[in-house]
């Protein structure tokens, strides 16, 4: 199994950490169709070829995303993705 981690710094106040946990969980669930689980500030989900976990601290974002057979091809342009949508989001 393929995995991608990623740490990031963020700024977000309060407020808009909320914000950001209900629009991820909302993106896994309706546009990537993943069953979606969430506890306190920790996102799970499973989608097809792919699971993981998303953590919102305070001051960090921290991510871990399995990848089944079929998607790990595709790991380099998955990785950008997620990279490039922390940086929109995380942006000060």
């Amino acid at each position: 199994m393929s995995v991608i981690r990623l740490s990031r710094f963020h700024r977000l106040d309060q407020a808009a950490q909320e914000a950001a946990l209900e629009r991820l969980a909302a993106h896994l669930g309706d546009t990537l169709g993943a069953s979606v689980a969430r506890e306190a500030r920790t996102i799970q989900f499973d989608g097809s070829g792919f699971s993981g976990t998303v953590t919102l601290e305070n001051e960090r974002v921290m991510g871990e995303i399995r990848l089944g057979l079929m998607m790990r091809p595709l790991k380099g342009v998955i990785t950008r993705e997620i990279e490039a949508g922390l940086d929109y989001y995380l942006a000060d």
